[in-house]
This record gives C-alpha cells, structure tokens and sequence, in this order.
C-alpha cells in the first residue's frame, strides 16, 4: 500500500511539473485577492501557460503579444464593465508579417500560442491610421494559434482602407480552428471580420452571432479558403455584407441590410437560410457549383440573385420580393421552379452560352473588382 500511495505522489509531482500550477492574476488592482500586473502586456509575459488573466475595467494604451495558451478576460466591478485597450501614445507599430506578406500592427497580436481566448474585451484602434503603410488589425490570430473570440468589440481600425477588426490566419500545414462569436465590430475600413488560409484549407471557423457594421469596409465579414461556419451574423453596410472564396463554408442564417452585394460566393460554397435587404443584388456568383437554398431576398434594386452565367449545384426554396430581376443572366438550363417569387418585373434573364462565361461575367465587373482591397487581395483584384 505505502508503495502504491509512493508511485501516486511520483505521479503528480510530474504532472506538476510539465503544468505548472494555475491561478488567476489581475491587470489592475480591482480584486485584493490576486497577483497584479499594472499592464496586459506584463501580466500575458510573465505568467505560466493556460493562466487566466483578469483585466479590471480602465483602459490599457498598449499593443499585447501572446506567446502562449491562456484565457484573457474583462471583469465587471460595481459599475464598470469595460476593459479597453487604446493605441499608445506614440502610435502603432507593425509587429507581424501576414500570409500574404502585408506588415501589420495588430493592437492584440496571438501568435505560434496554441489556444488562446479572448473575452469581454474593446479594442479601439482610433489614432493609429498609418495611410496602408502598414495594415492595422484590432485583433490578430497569426499562424499556428487557435482559440476562442467572444464578446469583444473591435472598433477604430481606420488605415487608408488597410483596417481590419478581427483578422485569424492560418498558413501551417498543421490543422487550427478559431471561434470568433457574439462580438461587435465597426468603423473600420478593410473588413470587419477576416479568416483566412493557404491553398488547401487548414483554418477552421465558426464566425457565429456577430454584429458587423463596416459602411467604409470592402466587407463585412471575408472568408478566404477555410473550413467551417459564417452563421447567425447582423450585418450592415459595406459593399459586400459576406464576402466568401472558400467553397467549403457555409453562410447560413445571417441577416444582411444595406450591402451593395449581400453575399458573394467567389468559389462554389453554400448560401442558406439567410436574410438580405435593400442590397444591388442579394447573392453574387463568381463561380460555378454554389448552393442557395431557402435564402429570403428582399428590395433589390439590380437582381435578387446575380447568377453570373454560372451552373449551380441547388437553387431552391429561395424567396424573392420586390427586385426587378429575380435571377439574373442564369444559365440557358436553369430554372426558377422551386423558388417562390413576387413583385419581379422579370423573373428571369438567361441565354447565356458557356463559351462566353468569361466575357459575361468578369468584364461588367472589372472596374468594381479592381477597387477590392481585403487581406485577401492586398494589392486589390486584377482581372485579365
């Protein structure tokens, strides 16, 4: 038995000793109890791997590096329930190169960290406008990092049409998922919202019960060549309220007002269940084999959906009201038959011939895509 009780003690003392011990620690001095850290930036470097970092409300001028896995948290105490995090004094400086090569000052830079949260969090990047000579990112989950985003605020990220709210990349070979969910994000002037990955998709997200206003913004929210969810999300302005060139996501359920395109779908991918008003045009295709199914499109003043002369997987169940196109330039065999629309002063326009797609489809837009300036398209959009 006293042998038995020997190996247990062994046992943990190597637990202990590949997992340091965890307990909570402060920024601030608004709980007695706890190890305080008069900074982010202090508390996030000098505590062990998967502390929980509890940042008492005020307002912290700093850019914060995360190197290692842990949870960062506002907490409320009495009254106040804001951790703001503000742009220093001197301005801010580009502490991380993107996948696609693009200097970037991110406020809150997660980095090779393995998983990280971030909850009840502001970030404000008013004062760090750089004219796009570096992009701005208010929260940026760089290579390799995984985690969790919700409830946070991203607002400010104003750059010469080189800001971003939240920016999660991945260019690994190695597999990283990252939640970004009932957050808000405005005033921005690149995307609100931006996940990303190399050719084969290695990102996973669920971008899930945001709230996305970006009137100055390319988009709302952009996904580039990832896995996963853009779902639930409350989306306003910008020229594109969904912009999605990763034909393994699907953009359910979301509600889109005031977009000029609600949701473009540059890479096949599925659009379903969501809510789209006072948009040019509900749904853009770029591509061929897109999905829309039991999408509710209302007050168009181009088309409810712009099919681009591509062939799609599904067009089903589709609701559309009040557009003077329905389905705009579909192709010759395509039909409107399980779809339910009203008010249309012309269902349907097609006859397109295959041979022309290139012609019909990327020429009309050419001047449009040349202005798009995302994290995925750095240097904007060429068409030949």
């Amino acid at each position: 038995m006293f042998r038995h009780r020997h190996l247990l003690w062994l046992a943990a003392l190597t637990l202990l000793a590949v997992r340091p011990l965890m307990a909570d620690v402060q920024v601030g001095t608004c709980k007695p109890h706890l190890h305080s850290f008069s900074t982010i930036s202090a508390a996030v470097s000098g505590v062990p791997p998967f502390t929980t970092i509890q940042v008492c409300p005020g307002t912290y001028p700093e850019q914060v590096l995360i190197t290692q896995p842990l949870t960062l948290q506002g907490v409320t105490v009495g009254t106040a329930n804001q951790a703001l995090i503000t742009v220093p004094p001197a301005g801010l400086l580009p502490n991380t190169i993107s996948m696609f090569g693009e200097s970037v000052a991110a406020q809150v830079l997660v980095e090779g960290a393995g998983q990280v949260n971030i909850t009840n969090i502001a970030v404000d990047g008013t004062g760090g406008d750089m004219s796009c000579l570096s992009w701005i990112a208010g929260i940026f989950y760089g290579s390799g990092s995984t985690g969790i985003v919700n409830r946070v605020r991203a607002s400010g990220q104003v750059d010469g049409t080189c800001g971003v709210g939240i920016w999660a990349e991945n260019s690994n070979s190695t597999n990283e998922w990252v939640t970004i969910r009932n957050s808000s994000v405005y005033n921005v002037d690149s995307a609100g919202i931006f996940v990303g990955s190399g050719p084969t998709p290695t990102l996973t997200v669920d971008v899930n019960n945001d709230v996305v206003s970006a009137s100055a913004a390319t988009a709302a929210i952009d996904s580039d060549s990832v896995n996963g969810m853009v779902s639930n999300n409350n989306i306003t302005s910008s020229v594109f309220g969904v912009y999605d060139i990763a034909s393994a996501v699907t953009v359910g359920a979301n509600t889109v007002m005031g977009a000029t395109y609600g949701i473009f779908l540059g890479s096949g991918g599925t659009a379903a269940g969501n809510q789209i008003s006072g948009s040019s045009q509900g749904i853009l295709l770029g591509a061929s084999g897109a999905t829309l199914s039991n999408n509710r499109i209302v007050s168009s003043t181009t088309a409810g959906v712009e099919l681009g002369c591509f062939p799609t997987a599904s067009v089903s169940g589709n609701f559309i009201n009040d557009a003077p196109v329905g389905f705009d330039s579909a192709p010759g065999s395509f039909s409107a038959a399980n779809n339910n629309l009203s008010n249309t002063a012309t269902t349907i326009t097609n006859g397109c011939a295959f041979a022309a797609l290139a012609r019909k489809a990327v020429p009309a837009r050419t001047n449009l895509q040349q202005q798009w300036h995302t994290p995925a398209t750095p240097f904007g959009t060429r068409t030949k």
